[in-house]
């Protein structure tokens, strides 16, 4: 073999193959999809907290806008029932078993109790949050969440209820899927009930 073959054979044995450089590739995205996955799962899980496991502050006041572009402020809503606050994201799982669930909640309560919910969703786009709400029959406020009212809330997961009550106390913290009878409970307690 010449020189310069054998210089160029040499160096090529040095550098990955393409199939190496591609499993490497493929391994990575596969880590980096399974982290995602894992991450997804944990913050998605179904965890009810009580509110008197983990220290929570006031409602934090919020300005968020509605469906119309409206603004809304968490002051309006306060000094007359108390509130069931739902944080939810149109691409958790979790938050579209809960749909069901809150309509049927609201058909009960909804005179006694404000329904609210803050969305979060990926493109900010209205139109596919105003769908979900109709397609449930949510007749309640749905306000387009930020980065800066999940903070303010410390939420890690959604969905998250808050029960608020009318002196803007925050009255209950539940995680995760909510069965009904759950849900329930707690606005039996906030309205004075057993």
């Amino acid at each position: 073999m010449s020189e310069p073959k054998a210089r160029t054979a040499r160096a090529l044995s040095r550098q990955p193959s393409r199939l190496v450089l591609a499993l490497t590739f493929v391994v990575s995205v596969a880590l980096v999809a399974w982290g995602g996955y894992a991450l997804y799962g944990n913050i998605m899980s179904p965890v009810p907290v009580l509110a008197g496991e983990r220290e929570l502050p006031r409602a934090r006041a919020f300005s968020l806008p509605d469906l119309d572009g409206k603004t809304c402020t968490l002051a309006q809503f306060l000094g007359d029932k108390p509130i069931l606050l739902e944080f939810m994201d149109l691409a958790c799982p979790h938050c579209l078993e809960m749909a069901p669930i809150l309509t049927r909640l609201h058909a009960v309560y909804g005179t006694r109790v404000q329904f609210l919910t803050v969305a979060f969703e990926s493109r900010n786009d209205r139109r596919r949050v105003r769908q979900f709400a109709e397609h449930h029959k949510h007749p309640w406020l749905y306000l387009m969440g930020n980065m800066d009212v999940g903070r303010a809330y410390r939420v890690e997961g959604v969905p998250s209820f808050f029960l608020i009550g009318p002196d803007g106390r925050i009255r209950e913290f539940l995680e995760g899927s909510t069965s009904y009878e759950v849900l329930s409970h707690a606005l039996e307690a906030a309205l004075g009930g057993p």
